[in-house]
């Protein structure tokens, strides 16, 4: 997971008159008026909104995997829209960010949904995936309704929002499976709701980490080779060659950056590189 810049919203989102401001009206007076059921949104996933967001998200926002050549992500509502797993009762939901901008996400399926895997290190099978999940520590601080503050909320959450907060901040990898080691809390919480321990997802870091190891042992054959002769300006530019081809590894549009940017920084500092 790495720090995400979001762009500011859509007009389209924005305007009071829209269809999507709208629809938050109708959601905002059917549960003031205590009507029965569950408010139905239907313009979140407008294909106006999904083109917004790959625009910002161009792989999981969560675990960094690539959409691919079939699937494009899920819109997912970073404070469910509908229900919250740990809100008692679980019912509405942050019914009134059902459009807001700084609320949607793209995510992959197995981040997003609900699906059976067996973690890493793991035996059993069950059933992991964000869904429906927004845990708070204290549950006290939650919002119950359209007229509260977000910002008293904020200190409470336990899930990362790779568009607020620092993920490098609370997360390493070990560098024999790329498995991701949550340094903090929140990095736990993050670790377990959004899956980032399912088997495909570490064999997929795993690749592209030995990709990156391996590119690092041609920066490093480069650089003894120009340590010779620091004046050997063809060397030169070959050793800024592969170590340009070892920072694209962390470019933000990369699969897996942020491991990638935690090796690729103790690789630069133990070179004397940065």
């Amino acid at each position: 997971m790495i720090k995400i810049e979001r762009t500011p919203a859509p007009h389209f989102l924005d305007n009071e008159r829209g269809i999507w401001r709208q629809e938050i009206k109708r959601a905002i007076e059917h549960y003031s008026s205590d009507a029965p059921g569950s408010f139905e949104f239907k313009l979140y996933n407008d294909s106006r909104v999904k083109d917004a967001l790959k625009e910002i998200f161009v792989k999981c926002a969560y675990c960094e995997s690539s959409y691919g050549a079939v699937y494009d992500g899920d819109v997912e509502h970073f404070r469910p829209k509908g229900r919250i797993k740990e809100k008692n009762p679980a019912t509405p939901g942050y019914y009134w960010l059902a459009n807001s901008w700084d609320n949607l996400f793209l995510a992959c399926q197995h981040c997003n949904q609900r699906r059976k895997h067996i973690l890493y290190g793991e035996t059993d099978e069950s059933g992991y995936g964000k869904l429906d999940q927004f845990p708070l520590d204290p549950e006290a601080l939650r919002l119950q309704n359209h007229d509260s503050e977000l910002e008293s909320e904020e200190e409470a959450r336990l899930l990362i929002d790779p568009c607020k907060d620092e993920p490098k901040e609370h997360f390493e990898y070990e560098n024999t499976e790329a498995v991701i080691i949550p340094l903090t809390y929140k990095g736990r919480t993050s670790v377990q709701v959004y899956v980032l321990q399912r088997p495909f997802l570490v064999k997929e870091r795993k690749i592209q980490m030995l990709r990156l190891f391996g590119q690092m042992e041609c920066v490093s054959r480069e650089l003894a080779r120009l340590n010779r002769d620091t004046t050997d300006n063809e060397q030169q530019g070959i050793f800024e060659k592969e170590l340009k081809r070892l920072m694209e590894y962390a470019d933000a549009k990369a699969v897996y950056a942020g491991m990638c940017r935690f090796f690729i920084g103790k690789f630069l500092n133990e070179n004397n590189l940065l």
